[in-house]
């Protein structure tokens, strides 16, 4: 007996561990192994739907990833809606709405639970169009969490975002530069370009230098021949007439210097302006444009032009004085130069006067340290 007693426990201690043993053996044996990468695929292939669903103006297919009711989360509130309620609003929508693009800002992240049966989807886009008769343009980001639902994934719960102004703006920007060739929005690291010109009463020539923090602007006019040059370390202006040359320039005239470096500010004015801010859309040469304003140095408005169609810049405007007189400042004649889109003619325009730029030599990463502090003629004689 005292054998057996000894034995008995050691008997329980043995089927113990077989049944836990076969217990765990048929947990897994009852889940599928989850194919992370086909459900991932899955999911991608329902969000698609919603993004085909804006070109073909269906509601039906917008919301055909969606489960029958799910929570929408925007602007600070939680609210549960229901998918038949929304087709309607949604159709009119998209019916009034012609899209142009809408481009993917970053990779998608999805992510899905170890069960396979629960996931989130992370997206960001840029929606450009026409609603009605009015441009738009939105950068979305949003996350879906979903679920399977007879064994179909199903968004339960939306939360979106839109961009705010300042990111709005600098994405913008960031298109300009992107459109007119400059890989990832970076700027170039100088600009030449040299211009025969024409005033109201004489014929002239003028010859720009730019880079990030320096600009130089030389002009032969007449009798007048001077330079004008302002910079992160030394502004300066020389009469290559008498040699007189003087050390400091005024706020007025390195604010006069900086508004001829015409296609340094078309890529980057930022540099030369602060605080841009997109404004909305306006009309600039009969055409619908993004209009971002920023600030001169003193604080006066100066607002540039895009053309929503093509990002090119179209000019730009700056108020002078208190009564609100404007110069005007048009870019035209777009050219591909290498990999490049430059302008070869511009115009100012104040009040009845018109002075006309033809740009005859502009290089583009060609202009040394040494090039923009030269005091001496890069002019010639006319």
């Amino acid at each position: 007996m005292k054998g057996f007693k000894t034995a008995l426990p050691n008997v329980f201690v043995i089927i113990y561990k077989t049944v836990f043993l076969c217990s765990i053996f048929l947990a897994q044996s009852c889940h599928k192994s989850i194919d992370i990468e086909n459900e991932k695929q899955k999911i991608q292939a329902l969000i698609d739907l919603t993004e085909q669903a804006h070109y073909k103006k269906d509601a039906e297919l917008f919301f055909r990833p969606n489960a029958e009711q799910w929570y929408d989360v925007r602007k600070g509130n939680v609210q549960i809606v229901n998918k038949a309620n929304k087709i309607k609003g949604t159709q009119s929508y998209l019916e009034a709405m012609d899209f142009d693009e809408m481009i993917k800002r970053s990779d998608p992240i999805i992510e899905i639970s170890d069960d396979g049966t629960m996931a989130s989807y992370i997206g960001s886009i840029t929606v450009k169009g026409v609603l009605g008769e009015q441009p738009v343009y939105w950068l979305v980001s949003w996350q879906n969490v979903l679920k399977k639902i007879n064994d179909q994934w199903k968004i339960i719960s939306t939360a979106n975002t839109e961009a705010d102004e300042i990111t709005t703006t600098l994405h913008i920007l960031d298109q300009v530069k992107i459109h007119l060739g400059f890989v990832d929005a970076a700027i170039p690291s100088s600009i030449y370009a040299l211009a025969h010109c024409e005033g109201p009463e004489k014929w002239f020539k003028t010859l720009i230098l730019s880079q990030k923090n320096d600009g130089r602007m030389e002009q032969l006019y007449d009798q007048k021949h001077i330079i004008l040059k302002h910079g992160k370390n030394s502004s300066w202006s020389k009469d290559l007439i008498t040699n007189e040359v003087n050390k400091n320039l005024s706020p007025e005239v390195t604010l006069f210097t900086r508004a001829h470096e015409l296609h340094w500010l078309s890529i980057a004015p930022e540099t030369r302006y602060k605080n841009p801010r997109f404004i909305g859309f306006t009309q600039f040469k009969n055409q619908n444009a993004f209009h971002i304003q920023f600030k001169n140095s003193i604080d006066q408005p100066v607002n540039f032009y895009y053309s929503f169609d093509s990002f090119l810049p179209l000019g730009f405007d700056i108020t002078i004085n208190d009564s609100g007189e404007k110069v005007t400042t048009l870019f035209e004649n777009w050219q591909k130069q290498g990999a490049f889109f430059v302008f070869h003619k511009a115009s100012f325009i104040q009040a009845q006067d018109t002075y006309n730029y033809d740009f005859v030599d502009i290089k583009i990463n060609a202009t040394s340290v040494q090039d923009m502090n030269n005091k001496n003629a890069m002019i010639k004689q006319l």
